[in-house]
C-alpha cells in the first residue's frame, strides 16, 4: 500500500512539474510552454531558454542573456543552432551599447600562452564561409558604421592607433601578401613633407652608369611548398594553375640590385631580399635629368660650332 502510495505521490510531482508553471527560490522558472527563465520570471520567455531578459521570438533564439540591465552599458548574446533553412539565422551573435568613456568588445576571442611553444595553432577568431550565392560568402565580415572615423577589419603588430579617416581595412604594421594585388583607383604612398627629415637633394653621379649596370631579367616564379605545424604533407603555395604563377615575370635579381644600389634592398624575415621598386623612380628621374643636361650642352655646342662654321670665308 506504501509503495502504490510513493508512486503516485511522484507522478503527481512529474504532472506537476509538466503542467504548472514552477519557480526555484524565484530564480528559475520553467513556464506552460516549455521555456525557461533564470533570473527572469515576469512574463513568458520568447526564447526557449533566457537569462534576466525575455529574448526573441523574431530571432527564435534557444538561448539569450541579458547579464545587465537594458539602460546604458547593456550586453547581451545570443547563441542559435544556425542551421536549417530561413532569414537571419545566427550562431553566436553579442553587441554592447555604447556610452561615454566605454571600451567595449562586441565579441572577442584570444588563444594565448604565456610561453612561445612549438606545436599547435592559435585563431583568435577563425571563419568560415562558403556555398551562398556567389560572391556573398565572407569568412569574415566587418562593417563600419556611423559617421566617426574607424575602420570595418583593424589588424595591428604595435597596438590601438587612432584612425585618420574612414577605411574598409586598415592594418599598423608590416602586412605579406603571397599572391597579386589588384586595386581599383589608385595606389598612393605617403609622402608628405611633414614625415620626413633629412630631406636632401638626389644627386647621383654618373646616374647614367648605375642604370647602365642594371640587369633586367625575365624569369617565373619557382613553386614554393609549406607544410603546417601538425601535418607531414606539405602544399603549394602557389595555385599552379593561376596566370599569377604561370606567367612570366620582369625585374631585378636582388643580389645584383644590392651591390648597385643596396638602399633599394631589404631582408624580409624569412631570410629573402626584396626591391624596393617605387624607389626607383626618382633614380629613374635624376637619369634623365642627367641625359637632359648633357643632351642640352651637346646642343649648344652645335650650335656653337655651326655658327662658328658659318662665320668663316668660304673656300675658292
Amino acid at each position: 500500500m506504501k509503495s502504490i502510495t510513493k508512486s503516485y505521490s511522484f507522478v503527481s510531482l512529474v504532472a506537476l512539474m509538466t503542467f504548472v508553471p514552477m519557480t526555484l527560490n524565484g530564480q528559475i522558472k520553467v513556464f506552460d510552454n516549455g521555456n525557461v527563465g533564470i533570473k527572469y520570471t515576469t512574463s513568458t520567455p520568447l526564447s526557449k531558454l533566457v537569462l534576466n531578459s525575455q529574448g526573441y521570438s523574431t530571432w527564435d533564439a534557444h538561448f539569450y542573456t541579458g547579464i545587465r540591465s537594458s539602460s546604458g552599458g547593456s550586453f547581451f548574446t545570443l547563441i542559435e543552432p544556425g542551421t536549417g533553412n530561413g532569414l537571419n539565422i545566427i550562431s553566436i551573435q553579442a553587441q554592447a551599447k555604447l556610452g561615454a568613456n566605454n571600451y567595449l568588445v562586441g565579441v572577442k576571442g584570444g588563444v594565448t600562452n604565456s610561453t612561445a611553444l612549438t606545436n599547435g595553432r592559435s585563431y583568435g577568431v577563425y571563419g568560415i564561409a562558403g556555398n551562398a550565392t556567389s560572391g556573398y560568402n565572407y569568412g569574415v565580415y566587418g562593417f563600419l558604421y556611423g559617421v566617426n572615423n574607424g575602420a570595418a577589419i583593424f589588424g595591428t603588430s604595435t597596438g590601438d592607433v587612432p584612425i585618420p579617416g574612414k577605411y574598409a581595412g586598415y592594418f599598423s604594421g608590416n602586412v605579406y601578401i603571397s599572391g597579386s594585388i589588384w586595386y581599383a583607383t589608385n595606389l598612393v604612398t605617403n609622402s608628405d613633407e611633414k614625415i620626413k627629415t633629412n630631406i636632401k637633394p638626389l644627386t647621383v653621379s654618373d646616374a647614367s652608369g648605375i642604370i647602365a649596370s642594371l640587369n633586367p631579367v625575365k624569369y617565373n616564379l619557382k613553386q614554393r611548398e609549406i607544410t603546417s605545424v601538425d601535418s607531414t604533407s606539405a602544399r603549394n603555395l602557389y595555385d599552379p594553375n593561376s596566370e599569377f604563377f604561370k606567367k612570366p615575370k620582369y625585374g631585378f635579381v636582388a643580389q645584383e640590385m644590392k651591390e648597385v644600389y643596396p638602399d633599394l634592398v631589404y631582408t624580409g624575415n624569412d631570410g629573402n631580399l626584396g626591391i624596393d621598386y617605387t624607389g626607383l623612380i626618382p633614380i629613374m628621374v635624376e637619369t634623365i635629368q642627367e641625359q637632359q643636361r648633357k643632351i642640352n650642352e651637346l646642343e649648344a655646342l652645335i650650335r656653337k660650332i655651326s655658327l662658328q662654321l658659318g662665320s668663316m670665308p668660304e673656300e675658292r
